[in-house]
């Protein structure tokens, strides 16, 4: 995920794609420095069934990101996240490298259920709505062979969703379902297509313990998503997708407050373990982020 804690306690769950960087405790901006290094070591048949890789062979990406937020108003906030992607690929006789842009995101968030009291069970909600801009390059727009210089998704697309957290003693609990749609776009080469990429969604959930309701905060989460296969539209012909897209993020994260203002976290997320994945490459990766927050 993409929320920052309380400012007195371990900051909250790591950022995922599908959802922004939200404030989620008392602070008027915060602003995100990361670094996250994946490896494909899978790809998924239509079947749900896994290849994994030889070792000799890897396809590797470095992403570099930047995240802010800021307040609009008391419940009312926007931001937005830059990326840079190393992409790289060594297999048999190819080794090649492409370090561009990654896709860029703006978000709004408002606070429909704000914790201005206490309560047992109500929980500190949001609205989202984030759009993505292409400005990475996308599979359908490589000049490669080994396709190193995909670093985007290649749609412009729009999502909603909602978050929801809830404390509880020393355990936090949150819960962030999304709709995502990606608008069709034409692609100009030697043969120009228009492509229909449709909907998508996912369900993140998970909890974290902070011992002690000290500076350390441990996590676990999960995260599936579920994306339309996109079809191709030439001047001669229709190409349907092989069908839907799946795959489910399994996290784990440590978060530790260096101050009253920054916080450093580490994660690592896995797509092997849980779910059916179809028709997608399954990444493991390291991540590491810190986050300055401005009180208010």
């Amino acid at each position: 995920m993409g929320f920052s804690g309380s400012a007195k306690a371990a900051p909250c769950c790591a950022r995922n794609a599908a959802t922004p960087m939200l404030i989620v405790g008392d602070d008027r901006a915060q602003f995100n420095v990361g670094l996250a290094l994946a490896n494909v070591v899978a790809v998924a048949d239509e079947e749900g069934i896994p290849t994994f890789g030889a070792p000799q062979n890897s396809e590797a990406l470095q992403t570099y990101r930047l995240d802010g937020s800021f307040l609009l108003s008391d419940r009312l906030q926007a931001g937005a996240s830059f990326s840079l992607v190393n992409h790289s690929i060594t297999a048999d006789d190819i080794k090649d490298s492409t370090f561009a842009m990654g896709d860029t995101r703006l978000h709004l968030g408002y606070e429909i259920m704000p914790v201005w009291n206490y309560s047992k069970w109500k929980p500190q909600g949001f609205l989202f709505t984030t759009l993505t801009l292409p400005t990475g390059r996308s599979i359908h727009e490589s000049q490669k062979g080994p396709s190193t210089d995909v670093t985007g998704n290649g749609f412009y697309a729009v999502s909603v969703g909602m978050l929801a957290v809830k404390r509880v003693g020393f355990l936090d609990f949150f819960v962030v379902p999304e709709v995502h749609y990606s608008f069709p776009r034409v692609f100009s080469g030697d043969l120009d297509r228009r492509l229909l990429p449709g909907w998508g969604g996912s369900i993140g959930a998970g909890f974290g313990w902070s011992p002690g309701g000290g500076n350390l905060r441990l996590g676990l989460r999960v995260h599936p998503r579920l994306d339309q296969g996109v079809t191709s539209i030439y001047p001669d012909r229709v190409e349907q997708s092989r069908g839907w897209l799946s795959v489910c993020d399994t996290g784990f994260d440590a978060a530790y407050l260096l101050s009253a203002t920054d916080s450093l976290m580490v994660s690592y997320t896995d797509q092997t373990l849980l779910g059916v994945a179809t028709n997608l490459n399954l990444n493991r990766s390291l991540s590491i982020n810190f986050q300055h927050r401005l009180e208010r």
